[in-house]
């Protein structure tokens, strides 16, 4: 909850950024809005939808689906807990990151000592003493556009090298006197045996990132991103991996050895949300090392001189945006699957009957896992790829409707001849198919290549993954917390407040997100802060939208406050039979019941009567008495 106020406190500052043109709330600073969208990204996916989905319903549901107390191993997974706030730390620091942060070197130059074979003197690292010189030249910005210097450097007053011995790439000895046009920080650096305060200078480009997806290759060398926002940002995403590692490698060892004998080898017995939970805790295990792996090349790319990604030297920048989207695509069915599950256990229950074909859902959502995973170049048909390629890619995304259309038909197929239990799940499952079907479409067309070329890089793709993710994703875990609520509490949740979130936050995000298509169709890019004032309109009312939304989001907290305050006991009355109302066996089965509890009240003292009759019941009782 925590993380998802934050995240929507810096989609609160992009939205009123863009509600009129010339910049009204950054006020011109590009960076600052650079960082805004790209903690509130990062925020969103790593910290708020995965610990949802697999922080709270996986932990929750899998060991009590498959017959377990907990989970395998409890320790590990309070370890895989505590890793999470740690790293949003990282994140939400880059937001408020001001341009004064540490700098120890820059990458750009340290190639030319290398490529000076008169220069001697290299340090245990191998790097001569014109680094530091070209790092301490005043002339700084001519080094940042590639212009070569010689190796001999002008020394500046007060610069001395480094003590023998020691890495000249981060240690200085005195205190140096760089030029008043640069920024100064503190740094405090360990030097022999005596900690002392040293002042070193740093760029005007330490808060710059390159987005929430890394893109290459600004991520990948200092020269653009510098040491700073981006740093923090790679960390923090090897740390969420790390997190999420651990608690799938828990969740399915859990599934594998704590499972009851019966259920090991039947996957058709589990529940669908246990069934989904599981297909995308595998899903995680084939991602997410790729994308460790490569957070871990862009750091070696940045700080160790490997060039995997700097293409002057030999690496392929748009490798690295393969191995993003490799774990990006598959990741937003590993965000998707879980509601899948969700509404599959809500519908049946809300209609009182069986799913519509189990089988072909459980296939279907395989299905859509497995080709998720060959579908990621659909994001990179600008990057250069040969039309085959794309072309493959687009066919292969496209065949995802059908795993999707399967879906929505049995979905519709459920709903029929049976009798619908009206109630807040119910409105929220039907919004989720709602807001899944017009996300799926958008998905679709940007799927074919001409289109997506012409929208790609602008607000149309903005509202898709917006509708994918704020809406089907958020919309179907809001689903699931409210038919879960009775187990979670063991109370019910408060209906006004419930519904009142429904209509807010539902209103919201269509009047947020719908514009967001026109605003694509019309031209504008992301990530710009400013505009012109024949957008102004639609972006208008996508922040009224988004404005509305948050009323929602302030219901859905003063609904659980509520329930706890009034906690009102859970009651179903369908004591699990489907259509009840229509079979006279029912009625029969219930007074013979209630003859078996008019029995035992008559034996048993009335201290007793709670303990034998659940709360459910003895109403019944009540009810049938008079």
């Amino acid at each position: 909850m925590w993380t998802a106020l934050s995240g929507a406190a810096l989609a609160t500052m992009i939205r009123m950024e863009l509600a009129f043109p010339g910049s009204p709330f950054f006020k011109g600073d590009s960076t600052r809005y650079l960082q805004t969208i790209t903690a509130h990204g990062l925020i969103m996916v790593f910290f708020v939808v995965v610990p949802i989905l697999f922080g709270g319903f996986a932990n929750f549901l899998i060991p009590y689906h498959v017959g377990s107390k907990d989970v395998a191993y409890p320790r590990l997974n309070s370890i895989g807990f505590w890793i999470q706030p740690f790293a949003y730390l990282l994140v939400a620091k880059t937001a408020v990151l001001r341009q004064q942060f540490w700098k120890y070197y820059d990458k750009t130059s340290s190639y030319y000592p290398m490529l000076d074979k008169s220069n001697k003197r290299e340090s245990v690292l191998g790097y001569s003493d014109s680094l530091l010189q070209l790092n301490s030249y005043k002339h700084f910005n001519e080094v940042e556009h590639n212009i070569q210097f010689k190796s001999k450097a002008p020394a500046i007053e007060g610069y001395t090298s480094a003590t023998p011995g020691s890495f000249k790439l981060f240690f200085w000895n005195n205190v140096v006197n760089y030029p008043e046009t640069f920024w100064y920080t503190v740094m405090r650096l360990s030097n022999q045996r005596r900690k002392k305060v040293y002042v070193t200078k740093c760029s005007d480009r330490t808060a710059v990132t390159a987005g929430w997806a890394f893109l290459t290759p600004f991520s990948c060398n200092t020269k653009y991103t510098k040491v700073g926002s981006q740093d923090l940002l790679i960390v923090a995403v090897i740390l969420a991996g790390v997190s999420s590692t651990v608690s799938f490698t828990n969740l399915l060892i859990t599934r594998r050895t704590l499972a009851m004998p019966g259920l090991r080898n039947r996957r058709v017995l589990l529940p669908f949300i246990t069934i989904s939970l599981l297909l995308t805790l595998r899903m995680l295990a084939i991602i997410t090392p790729v994308l460790g792996a490569s957070m871990f090349m862009l750091l070696m790319d940045r700080h160790w001189q490997t060039t995997f990604f700097e293409f002057v030297y030999g690496g392929d920048t748009v490798l690295f945006q393969h191995l993003f989207w490799f774990f990006g695509h598959p990741e937003v069915y590993v965000l998707i699957i879980p509601t899948f599950g969700i509404i599959n256990m809500t519908l049946p229950f809300l209609n009182t009957r069986r799913v519509a074909s189990k089988h072909h859902l459980i296939w279907a959502i395989y299905v859509m896992a497995y080709m998720g995973f060959v579908v990621w170049g659909h994001h990179m048909y600008l990057v250069g790829l040969d039309h085959r390629s794309r072309s493959l890619y687009s066919t292969i995304t496209i065949m995802i409707s059908l795993p999707a259309t399967i879906k929505v038909v049995n979905w519709t197929l459920t709903l029929i001849n049976g009798a619908l239990k009206v109630d807040v799940v119910l409105a929220w499952s039907i919004a989720y198919i709602l807001v899944f079907l017009v996300g799926g479409f958008t998905g679709m067309w940007l799927s074919h290549v001409a289109l997506n070329i012409s929208m790609h890089d602008s607000f149309f793709v903005i509202g898709h993954f917006h509708l994918m993710l704020s809406g089907v994703v958020l919309v179907g875990s809001f689903t699931g917390f409210y038919y879960y609520f009775g187990a979670l509490f063991g109370i019910k949740y408060s209906r006004f407040f419930a519904y009142m979130h429904l209509i807010y936050y539902n209103g919201g995000i269509w009047l947020t997100f719908v514009p967001m298509f026109w605003l694509g169709f019309s031209g504008m890019p992301r990530r710009i802060h400013d505009y012109p004032a024949v957008f102004m309109g639609w972006h208008s009312m996508a922040s009224t939208g988004h404005m509305i939304a948050l009323v929602g989001a302030i219901f859905f907290f003063l609904m659980i406050l509520d329930s706890h305050i009034e906690r009102r006991v859970v009651v179903y009355s369908t004591l699990g039979l489907p259509r009840w109302h229509k079979r006279v066996q029912y009625y029969i089965f219930k007074i013979r019941y209630l003859q078996l509890v008019n029995k035992q009240l008559n034996v048993l003292p009335n201290y007793k009567i709670r303990s034998f009759l659940t709360q459910h019941y003895f109403n019944e009782y009540e009810v049938f008495k008079k």
